[in-house]
């Protein structure tokens, strides 16, 4: 009787935990989309692309010429949009790569707006329209990157910036193609171009295949980055021949870390339940500390993931201190 009773208090309580760790993820997710709303102050960058095509000023490039699309018609999607300074003057060249899990792009929110603030501080800020989804494949994104770094490298002049010690962003899935990009294996020597000056990051999926060695105590956020996770290697290689288990831990930037690895500028929010704090940034920052590599972290509690700018939050001005970061480290 005694072991009847027990089992079916334990089984009022795992029902119990399930509805609440339901209640809580559904709370954490609409709190997120609430605060991504003012915080990557999407009208702040729209403003800023208006303006500069009214002026003439917008230029959104193809990343690959018409033979080498018509090699491979997928790479028609990938573009370069080009916001140039709003002082005149030559700057380093900042290149972003906005995140959405290599199934999509969110150019408004993580793209146009930081361009925007880029040049307001005078930088001229080039955004990576990378492929993703069905254009996406094995690696493709880190060609792309490559492709829209040659081509400015190739026309510095026209674009009034300088390739010297140039800097990447990367929010989230934008955050591992950066990431990655710092290595030898899979980034800026694999595709013969300079090696980036600085890595700036914002909330990095950078541990794309370990993140269950992290544990979650609420399922139903551990559920989302399963599905997260499997999303982004689908996207990546398919199913086929490239859907191997090596090629998947290619994707882990922390195994990449080298003593020679970009130094490199992080954030992320202390309750980001897509890339959770812990199991990303944070390994990465072990293995930065392990190499020796110049770094700087800031964690910032109770902010949700892809809050961009991070206007009207503990967040905002994180990318003066990146700037500041880039700029002084040797």
């Amino acid at each position: 009787m005694t072991s009847v009773f027990t089992l079916k208090f334990l089984g009022h309580l795992f029902l119990a935990y399930l509805f609440f760790s339901f209640l809580h993820a559904v709370f954490c997710i609409l709190r997120m989309y609430r605060i991504q709303h003012y915080a990557c102050d999407k009208a702040y960058g729209k403003r800023r692309r208006m303006e500069l095509q009214e002026n003439g000023q917008l230029k959104v490039l193809p990343l690959y010429s018409f033979e080498e699309i018509a090699e491979h018609k997928k790479r028609g999607s990938a573009r370069l949009h080009v916001f140039p300074s709003k002082t005149g003057k030559k700057s380093k060249a900042i290149f972003i790569c906005p995140g959405g899990g290599y199934d999509h792009l969110c150019t408004k929110t993580e793209g146009y707006p930081v361009a925007a603030k880029l040049n307001d501080l005078g930088y001229t800020a080039f955004i990576v329209e990378y492929r993703t989804g069905f254009n996406c494949g094995p690696y493709f994104p880190m060609e792309d990157l490559a492709k829209a770094i040659s081509l400015v490298t190739e026309h510095q002049e026209e674009f009034n910036v300088t390739m010297e010690n140039y800097a990447i962003i990367g929010f989230s899935a934008g955050g591992n193609l950066a990431g990655l990009f710092g290595t030898k294996e899979y980034g800026y020597k694999k595709y013969g171009v300079k090696k980036p000056g600085c890595l700036i990051l914002g909330y990095p999926w950078t541990n794309v295949n370990h993140w269950l060695q992290h544990p979650y105590w609420n399922i139903w956020i551990g559920l989302l980055g399963m599905w997260l996770s499997e999303r982004g290697n689908i996207c990546m290689f398919k199913f086929g021949p490239h859907f191997l288990r090596k090629n998947r831990e290619s994707l882990c930037v922390q195994n990449f870390v080298t003593k020679k690895y970009p130094p490199t500028y992080m954030y992320a929010g202390g309750n980001d339940v897509l890339v959770l704090s812990h199991s990303h940034t944070d390994v990465l920052e072990a293995a930065l500390k392990e190499k020796h590599v110049p770094y700087k972290y800031e964690k910032f509690f109770a902010l949700p993931h892809g809050i961009g700018l991070g206007v009207h939050t503990s967040a905002e001005g994180w990318l003066k201190e990146a700037l500041n970061f880039w700029n002084n480290v040797e």
